[in-house]
């Protein structure tokens, strides 16, 4: 059993509420999420699960993708190239089953979150909500 998720209204108030950077961390959370529940799929052998579970990470990262500001490149740019080497990562872990590819798509995309939290008002991870698989 998991923890009880919070109610619509409560989620709806902390997205419009925190700022952008607290915004784009939970989403790189909850596509870590989706990773975890990924792997697990795999190791059990359920295949249709492990794909959308990673449907749904991939699908985060096209969001965060085409949320870039293509009028300021210089920081676009880099996180453009970033999402499409995890998400090739991803496609390569849905299609070959590979545990490896999976493996590094979640190591590029904590080594990002962490970038994001260190710029986070307030540094860190002070008051994110941990989700966990």
């Amino acid at each position: 059993m998991g923890m009880k998720q919070p109610g619509p209204q409560y989620l709806k108030t902390m997205v419009e509420t925190a700022s952008p950077v607290r915004n784009i961390i939970a989403l790189y959370e909850k596509c870590l999420f989706h990773l975890g529940s990924a792997r697990k799929n795999l190791a059990a052998g359920d295949i249709a699960s492990k794909a959308e579970s990673l449907r749904k990470a991939m699908d985060i990262l096209f969001y965060l993708d085409n949320a870039l500001d293509a009028n300021k490149p210089e920081a676009a740019q880099p996180l453009h190239d970033s999402y499409q080497m995890v998400l090739a990562q991803l496609s390569l872990a849905n299609s070959e089953n590979s545990a490896a590819a999976l493996d590094l798509a979640e190591k590029w995309l904590v080594g990002l979150l962490e970038a994001w939290q260190g710029i986070a008002p307030g540094g860190g991870n002070q008051g994110q909500v941990k989700l966990t698989p």
